[in-house]
């Protein structure tokens, strides 16, 4: 093994020196995690706009939480992580809504038996 490619060094035909390091670099990791991090406050701020039901609140910030790990692990994460946001947010909505009518008609079958 010569020193060039000890020292982490490839050349090319061309006799361009590229270093190994700057190729791992390459794609979305690259991209700061803050841009994403930045992108999913905003998207969630627009999200819980004036929601005062704390139990949503959290459910929401769950899902975005969760999106951003998603979008993290696919090839363009600022792309997908509207998408995957909507979709989880509507999918924690309605669990949210399904939850709290469970709920009305435990409160009313209670209420009936008393």
């Amino acid at each position: 093994m010569n020193n060039a490619a000890r020292n982490g060094w490839a050349s090319r035909d061309t006799g361009r020196r590229l270093n190994s390091s700057h190729s791992l670099n390459a794609g979305h990791f690259s991209r700061p995690l803050n841009t994403l991090e930045s992108l999913k406050s905003r998207l969630l701020d627009e999200l819980l706009g004036a929601e005062t039901d704390e139990e949503l609140i959290r459910r929401l910030r769950r899902a975005a939480d969760e999106s951003a790990s998603l979008a993290w692990a696919l090839p363009f994460p600022l792309l997908t992580l509207p998408e995957l946001l909507t979709e989880k947010a509507r999918q924690a909505r309605h669990q949210f809504e399904r939850q709290r009518a469970i709920q009305s008609r435990g409160r009313n079958v209670l209420q009936l038996a008393a």
